[in-house]
């Protein structure tokens, strides 16, 4: 249920029926030609919907943080950049507000990975309040991704306007890609690009890592799935197990 959504009425009834807020994050970046700036925040908003709706009652989801951490773009057109510190900040005032209604779980629904040190900031400072901050970022597809992506990887662990993204957009928000605008780019990356901070138009002129052309919607709604079944696996452990676990040590200071 999106709680933005409801009138006053009806968010009072939701507010005391939840037990966990669901928050999708993403980000204002270039993603090629192919796909639009949007894209994190339109994959990360849709799978959350899908997450809202098998949850039911016991989740409300929030409105998108459109706006993150994206430091290594600038410089690319249409990139926007609010810094680590400004996203970690508003991730633990929204959980604290949520908290403030007895809801004490959020859990980041997160589409894009410059994000990551943020959330792990943000979580750290809310554990000390006794306030659970979870984060998924497409949590167990990577099975999916060795079974069914064809092209090569432009770089270890960086997935950007890819065969892998661009096929979730397929699943997820197939009005916005323009899959003839899609072409192969496979930057050289310097040497020390692991080791230190690299902006990306010190390599590249073109945001894409890899080869959206060989995406599909088959394969995203595979990999859309399988990160469902594991997000709401966990979700739902810490509603029962994990919740009861936070309660005992809190008790315990």
């Amino acid at each position: 249920m999106k709680l933005h959504h409801l009138n006053e009425h009806e968010a009072r009834r939701a507010l005391q029926k939840a037990q966990i807020a669901l928050l999708p994050l993403g980000a204002v970046e270039p993603h090629g030609d192919h796909l639009p700036l949007d894209t994190d925040n339109l994959l990360a908003e849709r799978f959350c919907a899908r997450l809202d709706e098998q949850l039911g009652e016991c989740a409300l989801s929030l409105p998108v943080i459109s706006y993150s951490q994206v430091w290594s773009l600038r410089g690319h057109a249409g990139a926007i950049d609010i810094g680590n510190d400004r996203l970690t900040s508003m991730l633990v005032s929204l959980a604290e507000n949520m908290a403030s209604y007895g809801i004490t779980t959020t859990a980041v629904i997160n589409a894009h990975y410059g994000n990551f040190d943020a959330i792990k900031a943000a979580s750290r400072q809310l554990k000390e309040k006794g306030i659970t901050l979870l984060s998924y970022s497409w949590a167990g597809m990577e099975q999916e991704v060795k079974k069914r992506q064809y092209s090569a990887v432009a770089y270890p662990g960086y997935m950007h306007a890819d065969e892998v993204e661009t096929s979730l957009m397929l699943a997820l928000a197939p009005e916005f890609v323009t899959m003839a605008n899609a072409r192969a780019h496979y930057p050289v990356f310097p040497p020390n690009f692991r080791y230190q901070p690299i902006r990306w138009t010190e390599f590249s002129d073109y945001a894409v890592l890899g080869d959206p052309t060989k995406a599909s919607e088959e394969k995203g709604s595979a990999f859309v799935q399988q990160a469902l079944e594991t997000t709401l696996a966990s979700i739902r452990h810490h509603l029962t197990q994990g919740a009861a676990d936070d309660r005992k040590s809190i008790d315990k200071r």
